[in-house]
């Protein structure tokens, strides 16, 4: 009986190896993915000595400022602005001077959203509202200026007092035409927000007639002022006696945020739905609603006698948390869409929605203060700004 005969196969020990140096490489890289995601610790450790995301001031550009003028920063977008006798200075990234626009105030108050901007005189008439490094319009209105906002299309809301109305609200659209005007004959406004799909106008007011403080937010169609002022309020909601409202926030078309003296609440204004977010803890130092679908709060633990803040970041539609901690005190915070800003005086924490470090600046000298945009911040000190590209 014949006998079939195989052909022998040598093990090529080179491709082997091969083989299992890519297997364990892939293997380390997943094990590290993941301890990278859980251990904050880990995750710490390898963003400052692996990714290099610490940043030393002095490779960083700078704008000149003079410290014995009265002069006004913000950044927005990707820009960062200085108004200086009633001319606004506009930088890039780069620290270049990139557009210089005649604004005619003195004392301002900023409000951006995107690539729009809302510059108005504090209590005064003037308002402008630039797209880029370009102003779009300007106004001058019968009233004095408290608070506006702007969406992300450019429609602007303005609270007007000192006129014989409690409160005067004003909407435009991003080309300055006035929409219609909301008069509030014995509330107080104290904040609006324009829905993103520019459906939606809301309004935070206040009565402080009774003894008890009454807060209420009106949600009008902006379609129906239109036409009927008077019956466009689609939906109102009454937060509880005592709590006084100090913001309110579109998170995206029809999900507002609203912050109060003790509570946080997600008001759906399309089909009239409150829900009870978190209640404001008096250990939560900072809390902000300026992030992209998500608020932050601040709390933290002495641990070892060392200071571990926490930066908790909260999505309110589905609970989700995330959190970014170090060891530190914080001084302040600064939230803008998908960014958040730790100043601590000697170092900014840039960190994103997922509770991840982005860059971590190291300053020699004390930080003033901290402006900050989608793509752009900021760091202030008393005669210059060094500019970051986040």
């Amino acid at each position: 009986m014949s006998v079939i005969k195989f052909p022998s196969r040598k093990l090529n020990k080179k491709k082997m190896i091969i083989f299992i140096s890519i297997c364990s490489v892939a293997l380390m890289l997943l094990i590290g993915s993941i301890i990278y995601a859980f251990s904050s610790s880990f995750r710490a450790f390898i963003d400052i000595y692996i990714f290099r995301k610490g940043i030393k001031s002095d490779n960083l550009p700078s704008i000149e400022i003079s410290s014995d003028e009265d002069q006004y920063f913000y950044a927005y977008d990707k820009y960062i602005v200085v108004l200086n006798k009633n001319v606004l200075y506009t930088y890039n990234n780069s620290g270049e001077k990139v557009a210089t626009n005649d604004i005619n105030i003195t004392s301002p108050i900023f409000a951006s959203k995107n690539k729009f901007l809302v510059i108005a005189e504090n209590n005064g008439n003037n308002i402008y509202l630039l797209s880029g490094t370009n102003v779009l319009w300007q106004n001058t209105l019968d009233g004095n200026i408290s608070k506006i906002s702007v969406n992300k299309n450019g429609y602007v809301s303005v609270i007007l007092s000192g006129t014989s109305y409690k409160s005067i609200v004003i909407s435009f659209n991003a080309k300055g035409k006035e929409l219609f005007k909301t008069y509030l004959s014995s509330n107080l406004a104290l904040a609006t927000d324009i829905s993103n799909d520019n459906k939606y106008l809301s309004i935070a007011e206040i009565d402080y007639s009774g003894s008890i403080i009454k807060s209420v937010i009106k949600n009008i169609s902006i379609e129906k002022a239109k036409t009927d002022p008077t019956n466009s309020v689609v939906y109102t909601y009454n937060i509880n006696d005592g709590e006084l409202i100090t913001n309110i926030k579109y998170q995206d078309k029809s999900n507002l945020v609203c912050l109060t003296t003790n509570n946080i609440y997600l008001l759906n204004v399309a089909d009239s739905v409150d829900n009870h977010v978190i209640s404001v803890d008096s250990n939560y130092e900072f809390i902000d609603v300026n992030l992209k679908n998500h608020l932050l709060y601040t709390s933290n633990n002495y641990y070892n006698f060392t200071n571990i803040s926490y930066i908790n970041i909260l999505n309110p539609q589905n609970a989700s948390l995330n959190t970014y901690e170090f060891k530190g005190t914080v001084k302040e915070v600064y939230a803008n869409a998908e960014k958040i800003a730790i100043n601590t005086g000697s170092e900014v924490h840039f960190v994103g929605l997922n509770g991840w470090l982005i860059k971590k600046y190291d300053s020699y000298n004390e930080v003033h203060n901290v402006i900050l945009g989608d793509s752009i911040a900021g760091i202030i000190y008393k005669d210059k700004i060094k500019v970051l590209e986040i």
